[in-house]
């Protein structure tokens, strides 16, 4: 006799997950210096924020999260594989890059710019053998993760708090001698923890991690309104916050991952 009862040992189906990604150039005439990329098949996602002062900063943070989510480092990947990693992915971007264009005190001279710099943050999603998923995150300067829990409890890397952010976070240099210079064992930082279904995920450059943070402190419930809005609600709301000064004036990105519920859990 058969019963439909669930069976207690059965493995649970992992959590599905969707992104979405939201892009606001801070002028109509510069280029966004803001990357993004994500791949919910696989459970990655990847942001990066191009630092103005360099060279071509916009083409070095898409080469960043496309590498990240094409191919990431190893899961337990060591001080060693990281430097490879993004010496790796420094020469390839080197040997692509198209001639530049611009003035030539640019190229040469006291004032040279010889690299683009940008930050960095990568996640995965990583799942066991009983469907249990936690993230993986890595991490260069201050692009942020938020995680806000079904229960409401918030989690931050690689900052936690909107004092933390200044004019002067580490970057990673698209030059690969420069990087290889500049990468050491604390560079990069690395945290991981549980996730859940019902949990959401933001992946946010630093303007927008900063505000997110700041309500977080200060009006917790608008930042929940903030994971429910819609795409172009949100573009709207962002841009009224930056021109009221609550948002800083700087190219804006957040990747939301939201995780739901299997059919096979139901």
């Amino acid at each position: 006799m058969t019963t439909s009862r669930r069976d207690p040992a059965r493995p649970q189906a992992p959590p599905r997950c969707s992104a979405r990604i939201l892009r606001l150039p801070k002028n109509e005439i510069d280029p966004i210096e803001d990357g993004a990329a994500a791949s919910e098949r696989h459970g990655r996602f990847a942001v990066a924020d191009g630092a103005s002062a360099g060279r071509d900063v916009h083409l070095w943070a898409q080469a960043l999260v496309r590498a990240y989510v094409r191919q990431p480092p190893p899961a337990q990947a060591s001080d060693a594989d990281l430097r490879e990693w993004f010496l790796a992915v420094a020469r390839q971007h080197a040997a692509t890059l198209p001639p530049a264009v611009g003035p030539s005190w640019l190229d040469e001279g006291p004032g040279a710019v010889t690299s683009a710099y940008a930050t960095f943050l990568g996640l995965q999603l990583l799942f066991d053998d009983q469907g249990r998923a936690r993230w993986k995150a890595i991490a260069i300067g201050d692009s942020c993760l938020l995680q806000v829990t079904a229960a409401g409890v918030l989690t931050a890397f690689p900052l936690d708090a909107p004092e933390q952010f200044s004019d002067t976070p580490r970057l990673v240099p698209g030059q690969p001698d420069l990087l290889a210079a500049s990468m050491d064992a604390a560079v990069v930082e690395r945290a991981s923890g549980p996730v859940a279904a019902g949990d959401t995920l933001l992946l946010a450059t630093d303007a927008v991690a900063r505000w997110l943070l700041t309500l977080a402190l200060h009006d917790l419930a608008g930042l929940h309104r903030i994971i429910r809005s819609p795409r172009d609600d949100l573009r709207d709301h962002l841009a009224a916050q930056r021109a009221n000064g609550a948002v800083d004036t700087d190219d804006l990105t957040l990747l939301t991952v939201r995780l739901r519920t299997s059919p096979r859990s139901r």
